[in-house]
C-alpha cells in the first residue's frame, strides 16, 4: 500500500495498492485523500494520532491487505513534525521487509526480473554515478525495494527520490537510466556526456524514451497503455530533460577528482583540518558524526543528503526553515570534500 501524489503543481493524493494477478504486479487506487492526507487524522490530545474509522471502513470493504502499524507509517509524513518526531522514538521496530526470508539464490533470479530502466535509475539516486558497471552480476540490497511493486506504485517511489536532485544532475540521471552510454564506444567520453555531440545527445534521448514507451516488458500489468502516445510515466521526463542543461564543469570536476583520488599515494594525503563549530553543527544536521563524515565519499555525502534532505521537505510534512539549513549545511561540507 502506498501514497500517491498526482502532481507537482496542483497536490492530489490518493491511496494505492499493488496486488499481484496472473503473475503481474498492478495497482488499484483504494481512496482519493484529497488535497491534503492529513485531513483524514484525529489528534486526541497528547502527542499521538489515528487514522479516522471511515478510512478502515473502505479498506476492509476492498479487500485491501493492511496493518494499522503500516497505515500510521504512510500517513507520518503528513503529522506534525513535533508528534512525528515522538512516534519516531518509539517506533523502533522496522517494518518487516518479505525479501529478508528468501534465499540469496531466490533473491537474485527476483531482482534479474527487474527492469534494467528501473535497476539503473535507483542506482543513481542511490550513489549518483554515470558509470554504473554491471548490475546483473549479483544480487544487490538496494534493488530489493523495487520488489513485489507494481508499475504505479515503482513510479511514485522513485518519483520522491528524483524530487531531491539538483538540476544539474537530471541529464545524467536521464543519461544513465536510459543506458545511452550503449550508442558511444570510446571509454572515456561515454561516462562524460558534455564531450559528446549536444544535438546527438538529444536524438538520442527522444529515440530512447520512444523506444521504452513501447517496451511492453516495462508496461506489465498497466492497463490501456497506447504505445502511440507517451505514457504519464514518461512525459515527466521529457519535461525534466527540457527544463535542464548539461553541465560540464561538474563532470569534469568529478572525473579530476577520481582522476587525482587513483594517482595519490595514500601518505601524501593533506591531514584533515580540526573541525570549525560550524562544520560540527552541519554534521548534527545531516543526522552524521564526525567520525562517518571523515571517511564519507562525496557520493556518500550526497546520498546522506539526499535521505535527511526527504525526512524535513515540506511536501513530507517538515517546514521549509529546517529544509534550508539541511541544504547549507550539506553545501557547507560538500566545500570540504573538495
Amino acid at each position: 500500500m502506498y501514497i500517491r501524489r498526482n502532481s507537482r503543481s496542483n497536490r492530489h493524493y490518493v491511496l494505492c495498492e499493488s496486488y499481484e494477478e496472473h503473475g503481474y504486479w498492478k495497482h488499484r487506487v483504494l481512496m482519493d485523500l484529497g488535497p491534503d492526507p492529513a485531513l483524514h487524522l484525529e489528534y486526541p490530545g497528547g502527542n499521538s494520532f489515528y487514522i479516522k474509522e471511515y478510512v478502515e471502513d473502505r479498506l476492509q470493504s476492498l479487500g485491501a491487505a493492511y496493518t494499522i502499524e503500516e497505515l500510521e507509517r504512510l500517513f507520518l509524513p503528513f503529522v506534525p513534525p513535533d508528534i512525528r518526531r515522538i512516534y519516531e522514538m518509539f517506533d523502533r521496530k522496522p517494518p518487516p521487509k518479505k525479501w529478508k526470508s528468501l534465499s540469496k539464490e531466490e533473491l537474485f533470479r527476483r531482482q534479474k526480473l527487474l527492469h534494467s530502466f528501473d535497476k539503473r535509475r535507483i542506482h543513481y539516486l542511490r550513489c549518483g554515478r554515470v558509470d554504473i558497471g554491471n548490475l546483473d552480476a549479483r544480487p544487490w540490497g538496494f534493488l530489493n525495494p523495487l520488489l513485489d511493486k507494481s508499475r504505479d506504485e515503482i513510479e511514485t517511489m522513485l518519483q520522491e527520490m528524483e524530487r531531491e536532485l539538483p538540476l544539474h544532475e537530471i541529464r545524467p540521471y536521464l543519461y544513465t537510466s536510459l543506458h545511452m552510454q550503449r550508442h558511444f564506444s570510446h571509454l572515456l567520453t561515454r561516462n562524460h556526456p558534455t564531450a559528446l555531440d549536444q544535438d546527438r545527445l538529444d536524438e538520442l534521448f527522444v529515440q530512447d524514451l520512444c523506444m521504452l514507451n513501447t517496451d511492453t516488458r516495462f508496461f506489465q500489468g498497466v492497463e490501456d497503455h497506447d504505445p502511440s502516445t507517451l505514457h504519464p510515466y514518461l512525459v515527466k521526463y521529457l519535461i525534466m530533460y527540457l527544463d535542464s542543461r548539461w553541465d560540464e564543469a561538474y563532470f569534469w570536476h568529478g572525473y579530476e577528482d577520481g582522476f587525482i583520488g587513483t594517482h595519490r599515494f595514500f601518505r601524501s594525503r593533506p591531514r584533515m583540518q580540526k573541525f570549525s563549530a560550524n562544520e560540527q553543527e552541519a554534521c548534527e544536521i545531516l543526522s552524521i558524526s564526525l567520525n562517518e563524515f571523515k571517511s564519507m565519499t562525496k557520493d556518500q555525502l550526497i546520498k546522506a543528503y539526499r535521505v535527511r534532505a526527504k525526512q524535513v521537505h515540506p511536501d513530507m510534512g517538515g517546514d521549509k526553515e529546517t529544509f534550508v539549513k539541511v541544504k547549507q549545511a550539506y553545501e557547507l561540507l560538500m566545500r570540504r570534500k573538495h
